[in-house]
């Protein structure tokens, strides 16, 4: 009975087209806790852009194994190539040597500080906030502007959560925050400094230079192109009750036109 069990499979391998073989692989997703854009919940990654990423592959024959992992380590994965997609996140020219964006929305980001009980003054430029010290977390780009500063004066932690009992208790003097980074933990409960920062923010996702999953990417990247101007996206904003976006398009894959490198056997600068 073995014996004909294990010919029976040798046969299914030798038989079976290599295309099908292929579409029982997992590629490795990376989620996080962002609700409604994406979080766990039973286990399982879900929300509005884990729904229509998860759509876009099934759409394509392919699988994706979701884990639940801490933004700034899926950084370092992805430089790496033990990761193969990543959701949910703006784009700055340091990422861009080594992950592959595909827009899904456009959005402006507001940027917002809050400042301890224990800071008696007020912040209403980049040029007072850098004599501060000021709570981030590690990993996370909030702007332009906010990025030019001095790493080094900067006191930076894993969650939101960790800044809260800093800024408490007088830790740090402000931390700044916005929708995307937790603000309402802040909003309530601490003082606004004048200063704030507004500015477009599309948001992406992305495939790292040296993951397998490169050779789909202009099929991902065509379908969610697709999504976009069919209106078919909005669905999944409005599944989680979440504002529908503004759609603008700039290249052929919606996103702005930056070095690709969809060669995996190629040398992609990292």
């Amino acid at each position: 009975m073995k014996n004909k069990i294990s010919v029976l499979l040798i046969v299914l391998i030798w038989v079976l087209p290599l295309p099908v073989l292929a579409s029982a692989k997992y590629y490795v997703g990376h989620c996080r806790n962002y609700p409604p854009d994406i979080y766990f919940e039973n286990g399982k990654c879900t929300g509005i852009v884990a729904d229509l990423v998860s759509d876009i592959v099934t759409e394509l024959g392919l699988k994706i194994k979701w884990q639940k992992v801490p933004w700034g380590r899926s950084l370092i994965d992805a430089q790496k190539g033990e990761v193969d997609l990543l959701i949910r996140h703006s784009m700055t020219p340091e990422r861009q040597y080594y992950l592959n964006e595909i827009k899904y929305k456009d959005e402006f980001r507001t940027l917002a500080f809050y400042k301890s009980p224990s800071f008696k003054f007020d912040i209403s430029s980049y040029e007072e906030l850098e004599k501060v010290n000021v709570g981030m977390i590690r990993g996370v780009f909030y702007s332009p502007t906010f990025t030019t500063l001095d790493i080094s004066r900067l006191t930076a932690v894993s969650e939101s959560k960790q800044l809260l009992g800093m800024l408490e208790r007088g830790r740090i003097d402000v931390v700044v925050t916005s929708k995307s980074h937790d603000i309402h933990l802040f909003e309530d409960q601490f003082d606004k400094a004048i200063l704030t920062e507004t500015f477009k923010n599309p948001n992406y996702i992305s495939i790292p230079n040296h993951s397998k999953l490169m050779v789909h990417y202009d099929d991902i990247a065509r379908l969610m192109l697709d999504y976009r101007k069919s209106g078919r996206i909005d669905q999944y904003f409005e599944k989680y009750d979440a504002p529908i976006p503004d759609q603008t398009f700039d290249d052929a894959h919606g996103s702005e036109s930056i070095k690709k490198c969809h060669n995996i056997s190629a040398d992609c600068d990292l």
